[in-house]
């Protein structure tokens, strides 16, 4: 993936002394930029936004941090380059640092041996000390907050820092920085100064040694009150570094170390050299796949400096008028129509009316979901101030240099009234709405969460439980224990409907159950065969693919009392139903087509292309109101005619279509393995196509004039409906693992590593 994009047409090309030569991603308070200086120097140069700009309140506040961001200067910090708080608009840059963050190399290779742990002490404890030492307190050291870089580490963002003589600005209601790494003063009000920064420090290190907070994770109210009231858990830390942290960790501000006695301390166990700096930059301090990592990150080529153009951008979807080449897109295999791929579900409805979205086969129950690198689900230790904070836009290492390298004004986490927001201190104006892309919030789960779906300001997600969460603040209204984990949701005016194992019967034990959408109670459960698919609502039923060896039949159940209406079984392997106006549709291992009459359970037509069996995934078919969307394994999408089961038109790929479908304005939103096509609804034309740099694993969601596809590289896509132009991405702490849906101008969608996340759409 691109570590830079290219500059917008309004985006200044000079910037003070610096010249722009791409854009390294957006925050609350404005564009980040890198620039060069006129003698090729790289730097960071972050502008503030028109608006805030022209605020006077906000500019003194602005040239506070400055001020302070200027005063914090040595080896281990990202320091400032050059300024001006006065200017029209006022911007800042610091010193442009190419490094992996801390939380991202511990989440992507693990947990670090105690010598490495110990020389990565010594680098923070080095960096406290000159940020003590200019009278400041960082007040939000967490992973995310440093960046590591071959010759050592950084300590960035000094956005919520206080200094010290001016702490009587900040607001006495208000406590900033991240459940899990801040220190118990933070917490009940008491004077905050050098030694919280310790305390977050020891968290950090024992982060780093086990993978996990000293404070465990959940959520915030709860780690919050372990921080204040129960010791730590250090029991997985070798005896030397236990010891350290153990210090660091200490209730009272006045039983830790300073950050000069950590120094001297750690450095006396791990060199002899006269500096640490010598240290680092003679010896292999971090472990083997992380420096490698991390040499990769340092050696990525950048932009061209001043005086040349930037690097091209992506290149443009294949259809559209900026692309002459395309317009005649070539053949694959046998031409019925021009070629393209197969994607997953539709977006979900906020209305609370039937749904017509489909989920991919994957998510079929076969087995137990797993974590695809086969190891047990990690849980989340920055759960709420590490990589859910990341800005959209960004890939992971441009995310860690856009703010990585900036001093001043980051998005953090704060307490205010007792209460839990994400809030930009930046930013005056409370309750904005946010940018295209811009994350609104994030959610943590255990387990990895699937394709959500959202009815009356709540989005369901399965995860190891059932649980609502509200759209507006990302708070967990309830939550639903089923036993086991749980597949994507269905939901109608009334009622969550999931399918889950139920450890409680049996490894092989499955049921449907019927949740309260409002109080999170149990109405009905029905018990059901090992192979179950997620269910589908609509006509007051709720449909479910299931069998003993295999997905083979489907049942209509009762939504009120989940009492059996009818089943249908045609004789084979089946995939996941779909359901529009009337009838439920399936597809087979033949590649077959049924349509099933939702009041008699008896098959309307079938529609059978004649390709034979198929090996692939049994992806669930896309409807609308004219016509039903499936693909199969040799790489043909196929249009049905809904009233009479006739084939309107078939796509030819030369690709398997990965998963089902997404439909809106128009259009068919088909996915491939690499690559998002646009088809024209009426005729199976292509409109455009887009090539992703990871494996597709659901369906794309249309909606708003924008589609959005998630991939296994972590990545989510926003592209423009129209164009197939890329409008922003966001790059994930792990693989997308569902398909988005969209309500109300915001875009939610789950990944592997037990997050969902919320972005604004529009």
């Amino acid at each position: 993936m691109e570590a830079f994009e290219p500059l917008h047409a309004d985006d200044p090309r000079q910037v003070g002394p610096f010249r722009i030569v791409a854009r390294l991603g957006a925050g609350g308070m404005g564009q980040v930029y890198l620039g060069r200086s006129k003698a090729g120097r790289a730097v960071a140069v972050k502008v503030v936004r028109p608006d805030l700009a022209g605020d006077s309140e906000f500019r003194r506040r602005f040239a506070r941090e400055v001020a302070v961001a200027r005063t914090v200067s040595g080896f281990f910090t990202a320091g400032v380059v050059a300024a001006d708080p006065d200017g029209s608009p006022p911007w800042l840059a610091t010193a442009y640092v190419p490094g992996l963050s801390l939380d991202r190399a511990v989440s992507e290779f693990g947990p670090w041996p105690e010598a490495s742990v110990l020389a990565l002490g010594a680098g923070l404890a080095e960096a406290l000390e000159a940020t003590h030492g200019a009278g400041v307190v960082h007040r939000d050291l967490k992973p995310s907050n440093v960046l590591l870089a071959p010759d050592g580490p950084r300590v960035i963002d000094f956005g919520i820092s206080v200094a010290l003589e001016a702490s009587r600005l900040t607001r006495t209601d208000m406590v900033v920085g991240t459940p899990g790494f801040m220190s118990p003063e933070q917490l009940t009000g008491d004077p905050v100064g050098p030694p919280s920064d310790v305390f977050s420090l020891g968290a950090v290190l024992a982060f780093t040694a086990t993978g996990t907070g000293p404070f465990g994770t959940g959520a915030p109210p709860a780690m919050l009150y372990r921080v204040v009231h129960q010791e730590p858990d250090l029991s997985m830390l070798p005896p030397t570094l236990r010891s350290v942290v153990a210090r660091c960790l200490a209730k009272r501000p006045e039983q830790r170390p300073s950050a000069p006695e950590l120094l001297d301390e750690l450095t006396g166990s791990i060199t002899a050299k006269p500096t640490i700096v010598e240290f680092f930059a003679e010896s292999a301090w971090m472990p083997d796949k992380v420096a490698r990592a991390v040499h990769a990150c340092a050696a990525a080529p950048q932009p061209a400096p001043p005086g040349t153009p930037p690097a091209p951008p992506r290149p443009l979807p294949v259809g559209t008028a900026d692309d002459p080449a395309s317009q005649q897109p070539e053949a694959a295999g046998t031409p019925l129509q021009p070629e393209g791929p197969v994607a997953p579900s539709t977006p979900a409805r906020a209305d609370g009316g039937a749904q017509r979205s489909t989920v991919p086969s994957s998510e079929i129950y076969r087995d137990p979901p797993r974590r695809h690198d086969g190891g047990e689900p990690a849980r989340k230790a920055d759960a709420l101030g590490g990589t859910a904070g990341r800005p959209a836009g960004l890939n992971r290492r441009t995310a860690l240099l856009a703010f990585g390298a900036i001093g001043v004004s980051v998005a953090t986490t704060a307490i205010i009234a007792g209460r839990f927001v994400e809030d930009d201190p930046d930013d005056p104006v409370e309750g904005r709405s946010g940018r295209a892309g811009e994350l609104k919030w994030s959610f943590t789960t255990y387990g990895e969460v699937s394709s959500p779906v959202v009815s009356r300001g709540i989005v369901y997600i399965g995860s190891e439980k059932l649980y609502a969460v509200d759209v507006v603040s990302g708070r967990e209204r309830w939550s639903f224990r089923t036993g086991g984990p749980v597949l994507p949701p269905a939901v109608d005016n009334r009622s969550v409907y999931a399918c889950s194992r139920d450890e409680e019967l049996g490894d092989d034990k499955f049921r449907v159950l019927a949740i309260n959408a409002a109080t999170g109670k149990r109405r009905w459960s029905v018990r059901l065969a090992p192979y179950v698919s997620p269910p589908v609502v609509g006509e007051g039923m709720v449909f479910v693919s299931y069998g003993t060896r295999r997905v083979e039949r489907v049942r209509a159940l009762d939504a009120d009392t989940g009492r059996e209406l009818w089943s249908f079984t045609p004789g084979g392997p089946i995939g996941a139903p779909a359901f529009g106006d009337g009838a439920v549709y399936i597809r087979d291992a033949r590649n077959r087509l049924y349509a099933i009459d939702t009041k008699t359970g008896r098959e309307r037509w079938s529609f059978d292309p004649a390709t034979g069996p198929t090996n692939a995934d049994l992806t669930a078919p896309a409807v609308t109101r004219e016509s039903v969307y499936y693909g199969d394994d040799e790489g043909r999408l196929y249009a049905i005619d809904t009233a009479t089961g006739r084939l309107r038109w078939a796509f030819n790929t030369d690709q398997r279509v990965s998963a089902p479908p997404g439909i809106g304005d128009g259009a068919v939103y088909a996915a491939l393995e690499y690559q998002v096509y646009a088809i024209d609804s009426d005729d199976g034309r292509v409109r455009w196509s887009f090539t992703t740099d990871g494996r597709i694993g659901s369906s794309p969601t249309a909606a708003d004039g924008v589609v959005y596809v998630g991939t296994e590289d972590n990545t989510l896509y926003a592209l423009d409906a129209a164009t197939g132009r890329q409008r922003w991405s966001f790059d994930a702490s792990d693989r997308i693992s569902g398909s988005p849906a969209v309500a109300d101008g915001v875009v939610f969608v789950g990944t592997a590593d037990e997050t969902l996340y919320a972005f604004y759409a529009i």
